[in-house]
């Protein structure tokens, strides 16, 4: 009886050391880093660099994988419904604070259901671009053009509820303008409906808009921070274009999570690593050129950036007039 005793004890006592010696082996094989966008974008840019170092540093894979559809929700869900072993992450843009007010039931939870591993940073601002067929020249003649008897001056946005829609809304509420809406899947299409014609004016993420302008293919009028960008200093703000206190962030760009559940000890070698990799000169040089302000540090500073930006975007939401689905 007493042989028996132990050997039960000694059992459930290997079964209860399981997580914490897969922890410490962890990882034996390459992770999944979930972009839940189209390739292309800023934040898949941000996704693809952080995937190489950290998955050096970790001595693994890191593979991206873009999930896109219904403005991040499908790659969203997906690491929601993972094993919470590390092997799945989530790089979270910004349409993942603003889901939880645009639609009425998320097959998740935003808070709940994931673990905080590191906020990465955000970007400053954003760049009011126009295709080159548009006669405008400033914010005003814009602001002017979508006021013309029948005028139809579209924008395009990367979803219903993104943050590039939010942006619009935002612009056509603060200038009196009144830009119409034209959702897309992704930035590259935004792109191409401004190479076309079948949209006028776009705002994007401040590096794809650098290379557009200066490569002759887009013309930028604004940017919607309350300070000029480094990467296009000959752009003025929305502010300086006559709307004094004109701000309207990036938001948050790059924020890494975990599927809830996952042991903590994976959560502080994953932050580790990816703390480490933001400090490296050439990752800063780096985000430096995508306009990304890096932040770092441990998972609660991302559980804070979480709270302020869900009821940031809960306001913009209700003051655009967006009805939840």
């Amino acid at each position: 009886m007493k042989r028996l005793l132990a050997a039960f004890l000694a059992s459930t006592a290997a079964l209860l050391a399981t997580p914490g010696a897969a922890a410490g082996d962890y990882p034996d094989r390459p992770i999944r880093l979930i972009m839940p966008f189209s390739p292309g974008g800023p934040t898949d840019m941000v996704a693809r660099v952080l995937a190489q170092h950290a998955g050096q540093r970790l001595g693994q894979t890191i593979i991206v994988e873009n999930r896109p559809g219904a403005n991040g929700i499908i790659g969203t869900g997906a690491v929601a419904s993972a094993p919470p072993d590390g092997y799945t992450l989530l790089l979270a843009p910004t349409s993942h604070t603003i889901n939880p007010s645009l639609y009425k039931k998320l097959p998740y939870d935003t808070v709940r259901d994931f673990a905080s591993v590191i906020y990465v940073g955000n970007s400053p601002g954003l760049v009011l671009v126009v295709g080159n067929q548009v006669p405008a020249q400033s914010v005003q003649e814009l602001i002017e053009l979508t006021k013309k008897p029948g005028a139809s001056v579209a924008y395009g946005s990367a979803g219903n509820g993104n943050l590039l829609h939010l942006a619009g809304e935002y612009f056509n509420r603060a200038t009196g303008a009144r830009m119409l809406h034209v959702p897309y899947k992704g930035a590259g299409a935004i792109i191409a409906g401004l190479y076309s014609g079948e949209i006028q004016a776009a705002f994007l993420g401040p590096p794809q808009a650098a290379e557009l302008i200066q490569g002759g293919k887009l013309r930028g009028l604004a940017v919607t921070s309350p300070k000029r960008i480094p990467q296009l200093p000959q752009l003025p703000t929305i502010a300086e274009s006559g709307f004094p206190g004109y701000d309207f962030d990036g938001g948050i760009q790059a924020a890494i999570y975990a599927p809830a559940g996952t042991p903590p000890a994976i959560l502080a070698k994953l932050n580790e690593a990816f703390n480490a990799v933001l400090k490296e000169p050439e990752i800063r040089d780096r985000f430096a050129t995508l306009a990304l302000d890096i932040a770092g540090g441990p998972p609660s500073v991302l559980d804070k950036q979480v709270a302020t930006r869900m009821a940031l975007y809960a306001g913009l939401v209700r003051q655009a007039g967006i009805e939840p689905e």
